[in-house]
């Protein structure tokens, strides 16, 4: 009986403590440095480089794409910064048909994002390749990812003229 209202106040205090608790979400000021700043040039077969990629601090890329011997051309799409991570395409082309797609940059925030990705992102490679486009279907269960992954897909179709 004397403890009743101990308890019942002891059990308010921790429920308040719980619910007032509020995790951190890494801020994507600091990713960006670990994505790696400065310039990286691609090289084609031969050893060529035939696209220069430039990365600034905030983030944001451009890319130069030139046609190697062989028609293949390469471009990066827009780095996406997104609810749940970052997300950057590769795309190559040749011939204007779009033969590869690859994320250069894949940051999720936290271990269930970087599982959902996993699932996502092959599924939304494998549509782009049958489509020849960014007119895909996104994957149920990965919204945000499928959004970005557009994004930067558009981008980087943009940037070689493949429609």
């Amino acid at each position: 009986m004397r403890r009743t209202p101990i308890v019942l106040a002891a059990t308010a205090a921790g429920l308040a403590t719980v619910l007032g608790f509020h995790t951190q979400q890494v801020h994507s000021s600091i990713l960006s440095g670990l994505s790696g700043n400065g310039t990286t040039p691609t090289t084609s077969p031969s050893g060529s480089p035939d696209a220069t990629s430039t990365t600034t601090a905030g983030g944001s890329s451009s890319t130069t794409s030139t046609t190697t011997a062989s028609g293949t051309r390469s471009a990066l799409g827009a780095d996406v910064q997104y609810q749940y991570g970052e997300l950057e395409l590769k795309v190559t082309a040749t011939g204007g048909k779009i033969t590869s797609v690859q994320p250069v940059i894949d940051t999720a925030f936290d271990a269930r994002s970087s599982q959902i990705n996993s699932y996502a992102e092959p599924q939304l490679v494998s549509e782009t390749l049958q489509a020849q486009s960014a007119n895909i279907n996104g994957v149920s269960g990965a919204t945000y990812t499928s959004q970005a992954y557009l994004q930067s897909l558009q981008a980087a179709l943009d940037k070689l003229g493949v429609k």
